[in-house]
């Protein structure tokens, strides 16, 4: 498999596919690993990695905010090129406005896809969860919770099993330390105010989290739009491929 290491010799597993101006793809999480395996684009290079102490990446600390943004700045580099757009999904679209405010200069475009904006879920997120789950007949705790991203219930486990082929251990003290650090961040808002890239906010109708949840982001974000996919819920480019790359393709030309 195919690595990058950081500057503290940490391992990432990275893949690139595709040819043209680089896409790199932050995946969500914290402590999961990359699903963006159905996620094509045209005429793009898509930069897909691991992020470290997840998946195929070393198991392997710190899980630091600046450290993340640090091992992110590690794969723009990978890329050969200056400028890349990014495309962040939920917990990745935390860490790409991050990365943004840390390095704007090396961005040409951002993409926050389901995206749980400034204020985090809505406070039915978790009861809406538990709610799915209780319908959700599954022996695998794991793929039940993941499968509760989806808008059609009828695939839904089918969906999260093919996704999570092949299978890795979640990395919870990853998750942990990295929700709760990025709860202390101070005045995110203002961070935001300061990222003067174009921005895309893409959002499933009916995830769990609405999309509401980012009108924090389109008020912060100077030039920012949002793009709202019907019938959708937190994996749009799985459950609406030429949606999401209608989406896409239309902001970065």
């Amino acid at each position: 498999m195919p690595y990058s290491t950081t500057d503290d010799g940490c391992h990432l597993w990275t893949q690139v596919t595709g040819d043209g101006p680089p896409v790199v793809l932050v995946h969500g999480g914290p402590g999961w690993w990359d699903v963006f395996q159905d996620l094509t684009l045209p005429d793009v290079a898509i930069h897909r990695w691991d992020q470290r102490g997840c998946g195929r990446s070393d198991r392997r600390g710190p899980y630091v905010l600046d450290r993340f943004v640090a091992d992110l700045e590690t794969i723009r580099k990978t890329t050969g090129h200056d400028q890349v757009t990014l495309i962040g999904h939920s917990w990745g679209a935390a860490l790409a406005l991050q990365y943004a405010d840390a390095h704007l200069d090396h961005l040409s475009h951002l993409i926050l896809v389901s995206s749980t904006g400034l204020d985090g879920p809505p406070p039915t997120y978790r009861q809406r969860v538990a709610e799915i789950l209780a319908d959700t007949p599954s022996d695998d705790p794991w793929i039940a919770r993941f499968s509760t991203g989806f808008a059609d219930r009828t695939t839904a486990l089918d969906v999260a099993r093919r996704l999570n082929t092949p299978r890795f251990e979640p990395n919870q003290e990853c998750a942990d330390a990295l929700r709760a650090e990025l709860l202390t961040v101070p005045d995110r808002a203002g961070a935001c105010r300061r990222i003067a890239v174009p921005t895309l906010l893409i959002h499933g109708s009916d995830d769990l989290r609405p999309p509401y949840v980012t009108d924090s982001l389109l008020e912060a974000l100077p030039d920012a739009e949002r793009v709202v996919l019907d019938g959708v819920a937190h994996y749009p480019w799985v459950e609406d491929p030429d949606g999401f790359q209608k989406a896409v393709g239309s902001f970065l030309s």
